[in-house]
């Protein structure tokens, strides 16, 4: 990673790695996921997804944590170093892996951020997207620089009132995406996916920023909250296996969750491979 790369993170809120993976590797990916997903919705051939009135997911597929699903498809995704050293370089060596996600859309999103850490502290999401997508089929689609709080906070108040589709949003940016690109987002980004293209299939690992109540309390007491928030909601973020099996890249990103008495704690709310 360049400081061109990280600058263009750091100011813009994203940073889109086109063809970090090869046509092969995508291939492993995208076939696992379609066994990993039947296999969580009981053998259905096909989800139940659901569109509202805006062509928007109301009903869709979304297992987390999902790579306990299949250990030896997705678990090298954790230990890759094209993504593990990007996480390290934007959020510092110490981060903290949380949630790994597989989801089948049912259609796109309206504009919105996700998760929103104090100033200087960050959350964030690396995005594996299996499909070819463009503008008109469900890309994703982000307002470059608004994961800074005063921009965010007027889009927040204003953004339905701008008297333009949301598609024709000033400074929509499209993430036009092949098979093989990986897009590192801040979680505070406006983001979308324009589009009432049903079966958009995505792979999201989730990380955090690491702290301690001596170098910031704020963000510690942020960190704590936002950890307790995702367990409630997610249930238990690492299997036994995971942490067993794990090398000392891996180790190093699960042990700070887990020595504030989260990552392996909580309830087991979908398949994991305890021991």
């Amino acid at each position: 990673m360049t400081q061109e790369e990280i600058h263009h993170f750091h100011t813009l809120g994203f940073l889109h790695c086109k063809q970090l993976l090869s046509p092969e590797e995508m291939r492993v990916i995208a076939d696992a996921f379609d066994v990993a997903m039947r296999r969580a919705r009981g053998g259905a051939p096909e989800p139940e997804l659901r569109q509202g009135a805006h062509g928007y997911s109301a009903k869709r597929q979304q297992v987390v944590p999902f790579f306990d699903y299949d250990p030896d498809a997705f678990y090298p995704l954790l230990d890759d170093e094209r993504i593990v050293n990007l996480f390290s370089a934007l959020m510092g060596e110490d981060f903290i892996l949380t949630l790994s996600e597989g989801i089948i859309h049912a259609g796109g999103s309206g504009w919105h951020h996700d998760a929103v850490a104090p100033d200087g502290f960050f959350s964030m999401r690396a995005a594996i997207y299996l499909d070819a997508l463009g503008p008109e089929n469900g890309c994703l689609s982000v307002i470059p620089g608004s994961h800074f709080r005063e921009f965010r906070e007027a889009l927040i108040v204003t953004i339905g009132k701008l008297g333009v589709r949301p598609e024709d949003v000033p400074g929509r940016y499209p993430l036009c995406n092949e098979p093989g690109d990986v897009i590192f987002m801040n979680h505070k980004l406006f983001h979308s996916a324009l589009s009432r293209k049903p079966g958009r299939r995505a792979i999201h690992i989730n990380c955090v920023q690491n702290t301690t109540p001596e170098k910031n309390g704020e963000h510690f007491d942020w960190l704590v909250r936002f950890l307790e928030g995702e367990t409630r909601h997610w249930g238990r973020f690492y299997s036994d296996r995971l942490i067993a099996i794990a090398g000392p890249c891996r180790q190093k990103m699960l042990t700070r969750a887990i020595e504030l008495g989260f990552g392996n704690a909580g309830p087991i709310t979908r398949l994991q491979d305890l021991r």
